[in-house]
């Protein structure tokens, strides 16, 4: 077989092998075995059912958005913008490891005060217990080179309030769902995007302005909140009391999908989980925000507040530098988040 039939060959196995994959910002091909393998495995379908916003879904923000759109996302995002192959595994795969509910996670097993959240802790394990580290192994690579890394994998992973790959996903397609940006402005400020000196730099200050308020908004309304943080801890509670009389196990808790194990805590006849879940479903019959002399807690939060750093006439600063009511608005929700929220639990005098 002459030269230019084996090159003919080769380009006609790639072609074949290759895929269109749908993402939020179009179709992008693939052709890494390694990549659709793990995109079309099990665990990553997994992540179909498991919503974004967690408890919120089935209370205040019920976005048809879930981590299988956010990981595909996150990696298409690392794709586009020429990352490592490694880095680009890194990010599909950055939040496979999510229980049932997303962060709930962080409050059943009581780490929602540390610095790292549960999925990233049980990372490693979960690759393992899932069979991800074989697909890993088959093609060359281990679980090591692969675990998201703020040391190793820059653009997946940056501190705040710093964009990064997973705060650019997440930050964009929660702002078009909530109606800040269109699909549009979506598309134009991925495209003028760059990573340079190990920082995510934009050109376009308007709609990065769009993005901030989206961050902030959803800091105080979402991710933050006095609501979510007392619906966390309710179903957390509920959860746990579930493993102990076996409505759920351990298994379902950490590989099922959050509907089927929500049907089994509303359907559940234990007092202890319908008391809990009819507070999931009426918080404001169960606890308020109130001044501090008068709260049972003050519940601190982190601001998951951005400030892009914006490139112009060959200069870097940060967004907020430039915006004095955005500056304003990033600090007030720094203070609040520093604070903490006063939270008073009460029973419905009505009961």
């Amino acid at each position: 077989m002459n030269f230019l039939l084996r090159l003919l060959l080769i380009v006609l196995t790639v072609h074949l092998s290759a895929e269109k994959i749908e993402t939020f910002y179009g179709s992008i091909d693939v052709e890494e075995p390694i990549l659709l393998e793990l995109i079309h495995s099990a665990p990553m379908q997994r992540l179909k059912k498991v919503h974004q916003y967690g408890v919120a879904y089935y209370t205040t923000h019920r976005e048809e958005y879930n981590r299988f759109e956010h990981s595909l996302g996150v990696f298409t995002v690392l794709r586009l913008k020429g990352a490592a192959l490694e880095e680009q595994i890194s990010g599909l795969l950055h939040d496979v490891s999510h229980t049932v509910f997303s962060h709930v996670g962080d409050w059943v097993f009581n780490k929602q005060c540390r610095d790292d959240d549960y999925q990233s802790i049980i990372f490693r394990f979960y690759l393992l217990a899932s069979g991800l580290e074989k697909i890993l192994n088959k093609h060359g690579y281990t679980i090591e080179q692969v675990i998201p890394s703020k040391q190793r994998f820059a653009m997946l992973e940056q501190p705040l309030p710093n964009l990064c790959a997973d705060r650019i996903d997440y930050n964009l397609q929660g702002a078009y769902y909530q109606n800040f940006i269109t699909k549009d402005e979506a598309l134009e400020f991925l495209q003028d995007l760059r990573f340079a000196g190990g920082h995510w730099l934009t050109t376009r200050v308007d709609i990065a302005a769009k993005l901030t308020r989206f961050s902030l908004f959803m800091t105080e309304d979402c991710w933050s909140s006095p609501i979510n943080h007392m619906q966390s801890k309710w179903l957390a509670e509920a959860i746990w009391h579930g493993f102990s009389i076996g409505l759920i196990s351990w298994e379902e808790f950490h590989f099922g999908v959050d509907d089927n194990v929500w049907e089994k805590l509303c359907a559940s006849k234990d007092t202890l989980v319908q008391d809990r879940m009819q507070k999931i479903h009426r918080p404001q019959d169960f606890c308020r925000c109130v001044e501090p002399a008068f709260a049972d807690e003050l519940v601190k939060f982190k601001s998951r507040g951005i400030d892009p750093w914006i490139l112009k006439d060959g200069n870097t600063a940060r967004l907020t530098a430039m915006n004095a009511e955005l500056a304003e608005a990033f600090e007030k929700v720094k203070l609040k988040a520093a604070h903490g929220w006063p939270i008073q639990q009460y029973v419905n005098e009505f009961e």
